[in-house]
């Protein structure tokens, strides 16, 4: 299912949380929106499994507007996570899939397949509040998905999830992007966006400062960092030449070094100017792209 949000916008008591912001989703590619706290970006994951309706702008699903077939091809994983407490495991999942417009007979035979597969079938009548919280967590993925969706939206899916449940959700991701499906993650965690993610949009305070394939925003920012430890002061690398950033904390400083200045220059320089105990040269992460992109108050597709 193809997915189109143009110039979505939204506002709260007054306040500007969502402008203008528009993107597209490809089905069978994994769509990452990513921001810190207070970006937007659980806002617009609201507005596209209708949670919300946005004060302007519009969402379409393979050019059509959301209705409750789109409602039930959409499996939605929230930040807030929570499961009917007092019902059997079983019942619980049940609930979900009639909830997706699965006959009660499709829902439970839906729900006696993924406990078999999660290894669960033991516990399919135990109370959903006497289960571990791991198998809590792995109910909730199973609610996300018993109904087979051909889009998932996953507000934070690692956020709180034991090892085991984070690679679960891993596994399912490349599983459903094998099949063609739509997949967009919220998350503030760059490093899991930049693993699993085709295609980024970058949020900031309500606006969108970046969006591309992760491939062509790699490319794009493709200057060396070099980072250094050192016992010596470290101020007077912000100064050397080639230098465009110096980010400092504590003993360690991280220097953004101009694409046309060769780093073995750079390194040279520094051996020089303090007396390091480690350097190392990378290329810059997701996470140091969006802090370039909001220090230089920047906006680009």
């Amino acid at each position: 299912m193809h997915i189109k949000v143009e110039k979505v916008r939204k506002s709260f008591l007054g306040r500007l949380v969502v402008e203008d912001i528009s993107f597209e989703a490809r089905a069978g590619y994994v769509l990452g929106i990513l921001g810190i706290d207070g970006s937007g970006k659980t806002t617009i994951l609201r507005m596209l499994v209708n949670i919300i309706a946005p004060d302007a702008g519009k969402i379409t699903f393979d050019d059509k507007p959301f209705t409750s077939r789109v409602q039930n091809a959409i499996g939605y994983l929230s930040e807030n996570r929570g499961m009917y407490q007092q019902c059997s495991l079983q019942d619980a999942l049940v609930y979900f899939g009639r909830l997706k417009n699965l006959s009660h007979k499709k829902a439970a035979v839906e729900a006696v397949r993924l406990l078999d597969r999660f290894g669960l079938i033991d516990q399919m009548d135990t109370p959903v509040h006497q289960l571990p919280e791991e198998i809590q967590q792995q109910a909730q993925i199973m609610a996300c998905i018993i109904h087979n969706p051909d889009v998932l939206v996953l507000d934070e899916p690692f956020l709180g999830f034991t090892p085991t449940n984070q690679s679960i959700i891993r596994k399912m991701i490349a599983r459903f992007q094998e099949d063609g499906k739509t997949i967009i993650v919220g998350t503030r965690h760059m490093n899991e966006a930049e693993a699993l993610c085709d295609d980024l949009v970058f949020l900031h305070q309500g606006r969108m400062i970046l969006q591309g394939s992760t491939k062509r925003i790699r490319e794009r920012f493709h200057q060396n960092i070099i980072v250094v430890e050192a016992k010596d002061n470290l101020q007077p690398l912000k100064d050397l030449p080639g230098v465009n950033r110096c980010i400092m904390e504590n003993q360690m400083a991280r220097l953004y070094i101009n694409e046309k200045t060769p780093s073995r220059k750079i390194i040279d320089l520094i051996v020089k100017t303090v007396n390091i105990s480690r350097i190392e040269v990378g290329r810059p992460g997701l996470e140091d792209i969006y802090l370039e992109m909001i220090q230089n108050g920047q906006r680009g597709d």
